[in-house]
C-alpha cells in the first residue's frame, strides 16, 4: 500500500517570519485564502506569538481579526498555530489561566491545532497546555527541537518524543529549526523516533539555511514521515522551508501519494509573487550545500537576524572586525550552557554573553540576570549540563528555582481590575502581549483591515506597464474587446 504524505502549509507564519520578519499585512493573506482552503492541505499554520505582536506592534493590525477574517475566507482547512510553552510569546512565563484562556480564545477565533515548543525540550513547561488542549478538543502536536550537538544524540530525541507520546498527543514534530541537520541523520533520528512513538502521526520540520533542506526531506520521506512542513515558493528555500511543489514532485518521485491540488498550489505561488514584487521582497534562491559553511554556523547556530544584530552593534562601536571572534566565542558559550535550542530568549542568552565576552576581554564578568536565572533552572532544566564553572559564576550561592513556582495562582482577575474593562478576551489577550506603552499605540493607530479583491493577471500587468516612462499607450485584445489605454490615464473601450 503506498502511504499518502500530508503537507502543512507554512507560508503566513514560519516562511514570512524567516524571510519577511513577519511583516506580511493581513490585505496579503485574505485574496489567496479561499484558493490556499481548496488546496488540500493537512492544515494551514496562520500565527505564533511573535505574529501577534508583530501584528499590532508595527503594522497595526487586529491580529485577532486577522484570524476571524481568515478562517470566513477558508472555513474547511484545519488552522494552526505555534505555541512557545509557557511563555505563549515572550520571554516571562504566563501563569496558567492565561494559558487556558489563550488556548480558548484560539479556538473561538478558528484554530483547530497547536503545536507545542519548548526551546529546552522540557515537557513540564507544557504540561498544563498540552492537558488543556486535549480537555478543549484540539488536535495537540508535541514538538522536539533539535540542534547539532553532542546532546542531541537520536536516543535523546527519541526519548523526547516518547514522553510527549505517553501523554497522549496526536502528533509528534522532529523539528531541524537551524536547518543543520545532515540527510544522513535525519534519517536514523526519524527512525529512532518513529520506533518510540508506534504509530503516532509523525511531522518533520526543516529550515534550509545551509542547503541541507532539500535532501533532508528526501530522507523523511523515505523514513515514512506523514507530515513535512513546505511554504508557497516565493517564501520558500532561503533561509526558510522548502517549497510546496517541489515536495510534491520529490514524494511522487519516492512512490508516495500527495492530494494537495498542484493547480492550486500554483495559483498560490502565482499570487506570492506578485506579493513579493509589491512589497519589493526578493525571492530566494535554493542554497548549494558549503561543507565549510556548515561547519562553521553549526558550532554556534545563531539565527541569521540576531547576527545582523551583534554586527551592528560591533560596527557602532568600531569593533567589526571582531565578528569572527564573537561567533567563535558562540561556540564555546552554548556548549558551556548546555546546547539549549538557539531560539528566543535562549539565542539571545549565547549571543549577547559571546559578545560581551570579547568586548570586555574576561569571561562571565558581567552576566544578565536573565542568564544567571536560567543557570538556576528557572526557565526549565538545561538539555545538557552546564559547564560547572560557568554554572558556579552564575549562580554563586543563590538557590534553585522552580519554573513552574507561582503559574498555579491565577492573574486574570488582577488583570481585570487594575487594567479593565476590556472589550473583550482577545483585548485582554493584547494588552499582555504587549508592553502598555505598545497597547496604547496600537490602541491610537490600529488601522482597518480592507479586503481588497485579488487583481487580474492582466489588470496587474497593465497597472506595472503603465508606470514606465518609456511606454506611452497600451492596446490589449481579446476576442471581441480591445481597450486602449493612454500614459495620463484615460481609457477608451472599442
Amino acid at each position: 500500500m503506498v502511504k499518502r504524505l500530508g503537507i502543512l502549509d507554512e507560508t503566513l507564519r514560519n516562511a514570512q517570519q524567516s524571510l519577511w520578519a513577519t511583516r506580511m499585512r493581513t490585505e496579503s493573506m485574505l485574496p489567496i485564502a479561499s484558493v490556499m482552503d481548496e488546496a488540500r492541505f493537512d492544515t494551514i499554520c496562520v500565527a505564533a506569538g511573535v505574529s501577534f505582536e508583530t501584528a499590532a506592534m508595527y503594522l497595526y493590525e487586529d491580529p485577532w481579526e486577522r484570524m476571524r477574517l481568515l478562517r470566513r475566507e477558508a472555513p474547511r482547512t484545519g488552522f494552526d498555530v505555534l505555541v512557545r510553552a509557557r511563555n505563549l510569546w515572550g520571554w516571562r512565563a504566563q501563569p496558567y489561566d492565561v494559558q487556558t484562556l489563550f488556548l480558548e480564545v484560539l479556538q473561538r477565533n478558528g484554530v483547530t491545532s497547536f503545536k507545542l515548543f519548548d526551546g529546552l525540550n522540557d515537557l513540564r513547561n507544557m504540561d498544563h497546555l498540552l492537558a488543556e488542549g486535549l480537555r478543549l478538543g484540539f488536535e495537540v502536536k508535541g514538538f522536539v527541537g533539535f540542534n547539532e550537538s553532542p546532546a542531541h544524540t537520536d536516543a535523546y530525541l527519541a526519548g523526547k518524543a516518547k514522553e510527549f507520546a505517553d501523554r497522549g498527543v496526536n502528533a509528534l514534530v522532529l523539528s531541524d529549526s537551524a536547518g543543520v541537520m545532515l540527510p544522513e541523520r535525519a534519517r536514523s533520528s526519524l527512525q529512532a523516533v518513529r520506533a518510540a512513538i508506534g504509530d503516532l502521526e509523525l511531522h518533520f520540520h526543516c529550515h534550509t539555511a545551509t542547503g541541507l533542506g532539500r535532501d533532508s526531506c528526501r530522507e523523511a520521506i523515505r523514513a515514512g514521515v506523514d507530515v513535512l512542513w513546505t511554504a508557497s515558493r516565493p517564501l520558500a528555500w532561503g533561509a526558510a522551508l522548502p517549497a510546496t511543489l517541489d515536495i510534491i514532485e520529490m514524494a511522487r518521485e519516492e512512490g508516495r501519494t500527495v492530494d494537495v491540488d498542484e493547480d492550486r498550489v500554483r495559483e498560490i505561488d502565482d499570487w506570492f509573487y506578485w506579493v513579493a514584487h509589491q512589497e519589493g521582497k526578493e525571492v530566494p534562491e535554493e542554497r548549494p550545500f558549503d561543507p565549510a559553511y556548515h561547519q562553521r554556523y553549526v558550532g554556534h547556530q545563531i539565527p541569521g537576524g540576531m547576527i545582523s544584530n551583534l554586527v551592528k552593534q560591533l560596527h557602532d562601536r568600531d569593533m567589526g572586525h571582531l565578528l569572527p571572534q564573537v561567533l567563535e566565542e558562540a561556540r564555546r558559550v552554548r556548549e558551556e550552557l548546555g546546547y539549549p535550542h538557539m531560539s528566543t530568549p535562549f539565542s539571545q542568552f549565547v549571543g549577547v554573553q559571546s559578545l560581551m565576552n570579547v568586548m570586555q576581554g574576561e569571561r562571565y564578568a558581567s552576566p544578565p540576570e536573565a542568564l544567571q536565572l536560567y543557570a538556576r533552572g528557572a526557565f526549565g532544566e538545561p538539555i545538557a549540563p552546564l559547564d560547572p564553572d560557568v554554572k558556579d559564576r552564575l549562580v554563586g550561592d543563590a538557590p534553585p528555582i522552580d519554573p513552574l513556582e507561582g503559574l498555579d495562582e491565577p492573574v486574570l482577575p488582577k488583570i481585570r481590575a487594575e487594567h479593565g474593562p476590556f472589550e473583550s478576551d482577545e483585548d485582554l489577550l493584547l494588552f499582555l502581549f504587549l508592553h502598555p506603552a505598545a497597547y496604547r499605540d496600537f490602541k491610537a493607530n490600529r488601522k482597518p483591515i480592507v479586503r481588497k479583491p485579488r487583481l487580474h493577471p492582466v489588470a496587474a500587468l497593465t497597472s506595472e506597464l503603465m508606470k514606465r516612462d518609456d511606454i506611452t499607450s497600451l492596446e490589449i485584445e481579446r476576442g471581441a474587446l480591445r481597450l486602449s489605454l493612454s500614459n495620463d490615464g484615460s481609457p477608451a473601450a472599442v
